[in-house]
């Protein structure tokens, strides 16, 4: 065995010639676990796909009981989404949800990497 002290092999690792550590090592490691932003649990056309689903599902749910009343509701949902004017007022929606939602101020992971602000 070797009879070394701790003070002797600091110092011969300190003695040890080391290369330099990259320039920007400290800052890349930071960014990429401290102030890495995370990731979403499910993507927000997911979420609205899910929240759709249950609402027409929530809204079945009384005419579960009779199978000519759901499919009258149905009839009545399909017919009214088939209307020009419906149409037209769903497609002028879903733009200017998609328009807003590019507009980097009201992207919600923008407001997610300024948490500490």
């Amino acid at each position: 065995m070797n009879d070394r002290t701790d003070d002797e092999l600091d110092r011969l690792l300190a003695a040890l010639p080391l290369e330099e550590p990259p320039a920007e090592l400290r800052s890349s490691i930071l960014a990429a676990t401290v102030q890495r932003v995370p990731a979403e649990p499910i993507d927000p056309w997911e979420a609205s796909a899910w929240g759709l689903l249950l609402a027409l599902a929530a809204w079945l749910v009384p005419h579960f009981s009779d199978l000519n009343g759901v499919i009258a509701t149905i009839d009545r949902v399909a017919f009214t989404l088939a209307q020009p004017a419906t149409l037209i007022w769903l497609t002028v929606g879903i733009a200017t949800a998609v328009a807003i939602s590019a507009i980097s101020d009201f992207s919600p992971r923008i407001h997610l990497a300024r948490k500490g602000h």
